[in-house]
């Protein structure tokens, strides 16, 4: 119970760490070369991240309230 527990917690930190990350280098999306022609490439690569922060803070939720 308590490795399912630390994995929980994890899944849920993680994606928000990164998240403070991002949010405070933002340039950190931007690949090199790009700098010109990033208005669609940050915007979906912003938004896959999003949606996998998302998924992994649920599966984290998920773990945390499963009961045995």
């Amino acid at each position: 119970m308590q490795n399912k527990s630390i994995l929980a917690y994890t899944l849920i930190l993680l994606p928000l760490a990164i998240s403070i990350y991002f949010l405070i280098n933002p340039k950190a999306l931007i690949p090199n070369g790009y700098e010109l022609a990033i208005d669609g490439y940050v915007i979906s690569r912003t938004l896959i991240f999003i949606f996998t922060f998302y998924l992994l803070s649920k599966l984290g939720y998920f773990i945390t309230n499963k009961k045995d």
